[in-house]
């Protein structure tokens, strides 16, 4: 049976196209017999009344009476081409496709269940199910493409650490990144002997360089040059020690052995060289070249005593390219010396660092690893914070993104569920039922899919932010606890 047609009959109300025919029918027969009755009449001498032409059955949808047909096809049924959008031809089980379908006319936002309806009403009869499924979801279909890209691009990655208070930073060092050349410059004069509360500062200096120069970054070159080693500090020797300065470890990555057998053998003897030790070190730069960050160290107990001009020296080295820092440790100087000292620092963009006592001495490593230790502890607030805030961002956002897609769906679903009892109602011959069997197929793996995609972008993002936190809290309490013996020895 086609759609409902309604015709009117004689000048009453509206009914069944076929009721009508049969009451037009009972009129006919009515008329038939009162016009015999006239006849009669007529053979009596009366005149006879005009037989009643009979009344044909109103039309409507190009059926007459009861010549029409249900089983007859609106002529546009043969072709369901125009209702569907080729994207949505997706095959069975293709849950991505459906996502990447884009909207229909009034999907989502646009849903206008009137104007959803007019649409439907414009439909031919005689498709199959299936065809008017893939309509009804191509006229009102949401746009799952965002979510469906977003489930496919998205990667958790996670800021780099802060650099740690040590100078390293918290990501491997990247194989682009400028190298770090360190240069120590020992005094390995005469007055380096001297002692200092029972042990000489020769043996303090060589202790604090090589607790220094274990704890620089991996990417760090580390080279020793040593000046006033040669000679003697007297008068015959003064030109052999004012002309010489050796470098005993030659620039490279730290080798703790072969550091610790250069600075061992390394004796006080002579005078005290420090600008031609800068000159020859500033040489020693220039040829490794340009791009480097370079930074000098001059450790000594007393002035400048060959006649050379290590301030110029210091400024030279700022100046000619290699943009190399100077810093001054200073043993055990007298304040006229030390002045001079504070000048080279200056020159050389550095700091001059004063140690007068062993203890003293001490102390100033003591407090550098104590705000190092506090430094640590900073730093492993502030990584952590970081990355509970990046972690929950990431976390917050899959659940928006799914809660979102899954509201979108449920009502997709009950909204095409609605529709598919309307087209029932206008055709009676619609399987509704297998509509709907459909409807939900399409929609219940798509809700899985979504479910399981931003589980997974958030499992994700909860094991690298926990991994990450525990490589922060691990890398923390290590370097404290070195510290801390450190300082214990």
């Amino acid at each position: 049976m086609g759609r409902r047609n309604y015709i009117g009959c004689g000048t009453g109300g509206k009914v069944a196209a076929g009721w009508c025919a049969a009451d037009c029918m009972k009129r006919w027969i009515v008329g038939l017999i009162a016009a015999s009755v006239l006849g009669l009449g007529a053979c009596s001498g009366e005149e006879a009344s005009p037989e009643p032409e009979k009344e044909e059955p109103a039309e409507t949808s190009g059926e007459k009476g009861e010549e029409a047909s249900g089983d007859e096809k609106n002529p546009a049924s043969a072709d369901s081409g125009e209702l569907i959008d080729p994207a949505f031809m997706v095959e069975e089980g293709d849950v991505a496709g459906w996502m990447k379908t884009g909207p229909g006319p009034y999907g989502g936002d646009q849903y206008d269940e009137e104007a959803a309806r007019a649409e439907i009403d414009k439909w031919p009869e005689g498709l199959e199910a299936e065809e008017y499924f893939r309509a009804i979801v191509s006229l009102t279909s949401n746009d799952y493409r965002p979510y469906q890209e977003i489930l496919e691009t998205t990667e958790i990655d996670y800021a780099d650490l802060t650099g740690t208070p040590d100078g390293e930073t918290g990501s491997e060092i990247p194989a682009d990144a400028p190298p770090l050349n360190v240069q120590i410059l020992l005094d390995a004069s005469g007055s380096m002997a001297g002692q200092m509360e029972g042990r000489s500062k020769m043996d303090l200096a060589k202790e604090s360089i090589t607790e220094f120069v274990g704890n620089l970054p991996e990417n760090a070159n580390v080279s020793l040059r040593i000046y006033g080693h040669a000679g003697s500090n007297q008068l015959d020797g003064k030109e052999l020690s004012c002309s010489t300065t050796e470098e005993v470890y030659a620039m490279g990555g730290y080798d703790a052995g072969a550091f610790k057998k250069a600075i061992d053998a390394v004796s006080p003897t002579g005078y005290t060289p420090i600008g031609l030790a800068m000159e020859e070190a500033s040489a020693d730069l220039k040829e490794r070249g340009d791009g480097a960050q370079n930074v000098v160290y001059v450790v000594s107990d007393g002035k400048e005593t060959c006649g050379g001009d290590a301030v110029a020296a210091a400024k030279s080295m700022q100046q000619d390219g290699i943009q190399a820092v100077v810093n001054i440790i200073g043993f055990d100087i007298a304040e006229e010396e030390r002045q001079s000292l504070e000048a080279i620092a200056e020159a050389g963009g550095g700091e001059y660092l004063r140690a007068d006592t062993a203890e003293e001495l001490k102390n100033t490593f003591s407090e550098e690893r104590t705000a190092l230790i506090n430094d640590w502890y900073d730093w492993v607030n502030e990584n952590l914070n970081t990355n509970y805030d990046q972690s929950t961002k990431y976390l917050n956002d899959a659940y928006d993104y799914q809660t979102e897609a899954l509201n979108h769906l449920y009502d997709e679903q009950t909204r095409q569920e609605l529709l598919a009892y309307y087209l029932k109602e206008q055709m009676e011959e619609v399987d509704d039922s297998a509509i709907r069997k459909m409807i939900r197929a399409r929609t219940k793996p798509m809700r899985e899919h979504v479910r399981e995609g931003f589980q997974a972008i958030r499992e994700e993002a909860r094991e690298e932010g926990r991994e990450i936190r525990e490589g922060v809290r691990e890398k923390g309490r290590e370097e404290r606890e070195k510290l801390r013996e450190n300082d214990g020895d």
